[in-house]
């Protein structure tokens, strides 16, 4: 049965999936906040005696897609730096405050890095919460400096008073996901897939989905940080062209739900 498409209104954005050319899936973004699809065409006018304009020649069709999503996607970040989600073990540099009893202290965590400068300087704390005298790592505890052993994660320093609060910033290791920004390498295309649901003037709900068979992902983009309200934000520009030479920017498809 035919599907009337002249009285929808899109309520939501359900879903952005993207693959890649081999068909491989990149990301789902499934928490779109708002999203918006930006037709654009050039027009340039024909003008004839006394200035008139008889006709005008019109190109250049751009498309754009922007998207803002509620939680932050891995496999997206990776498409807009152009590079992969790398799994496995990475380091990480942690901020630990210690407190000192009989000269000794311990780390909250494994400190790693070269044998005997794991940590390298450890920092007593002031009353009023600033960092002051540099304590610098050592092969044996003496005055200015410490002894870490990390198979005990103990630190032992000399003639500090017990309830002396050090701080130390040193490096772990701990099972990650990384994704990195490098300078020579840049965003994706992808096919993407964008579904939404509409409904009409009667109250009946349809499904849509808008497909984009090359979207050139924008390396520009904001993460927020902070605040109530987390956003991811995703930009792509539609591609015509590519091995078949096909001029399609996008399609809508409209069906039942039911």
């Amino acid at each position: 049965m035919a599907v009337d498409v002249s009285k929808l209104v899109i309520t939501e954005v359900a879903q952005i999936t993207a693959f890649n050319n081999a068909g491989e899936l990149e990301f789902i973004m499934d928490e779109v906040q708002n999203g918006s699809i930006s037709n654009t065409q050039e027009k340039a006018d024909i003008t004839g005696r006394n200035g008139r304009k008889i006709a005008s020649l019109k190109r250049n069709k751009a498309v754009t897609v922007t998207a803002t999503n509620g939680l932050l996607v891995g496999g997206a970040l990776a498409a807009q730096t152009g590079t992969e989600v790398e799994n496995g073990t990475f380091n990480v540099r942690v901020t630990d405050v210690m407190v000192v009893k009989d000269n000794t202290c311990k780390t909250s965590k494994i400190a790693v890095g070269a044998a005997g400068d794991e940590i390298g300087t450890i920092y007593v704390k002031n009353a009023n919460g600033s960092l002051g005298a540099k304590i610098e790592q050592d092969a044996a505890a003496a005055d200015g400096k410490f002894k870490y052993d990390p198979a005990t994660q103990e630190i032992t320093v000399s003639g500090i008073a017990d309830g002396t609060e050090l701080v130390a910033f040193y490096d772990v290791e701990v099972e990650a996901a990384k994704i990195s920004n490098e300078s020579d390498k840049y965003s994706k295309v992808l096919k993407l897939y964008i579904d939404v649901i509409l409904r009409d003037t009667c109250d009946m709900e349809y499904a849509g989905q808008v497909i984009i068979q090359r979207a050139d992902v924008s390396g520009e983009f904001e993460l927020s940080l902070g605040g109530e309200n987390f956003a991811h934000s995703f930009t792509a520009e539609s591609l015509a062209g590519g091995c078949s030479g096909s001029t399609n920017l996008w399609d809508l498809i409209v069906y039942g739900v039911n």
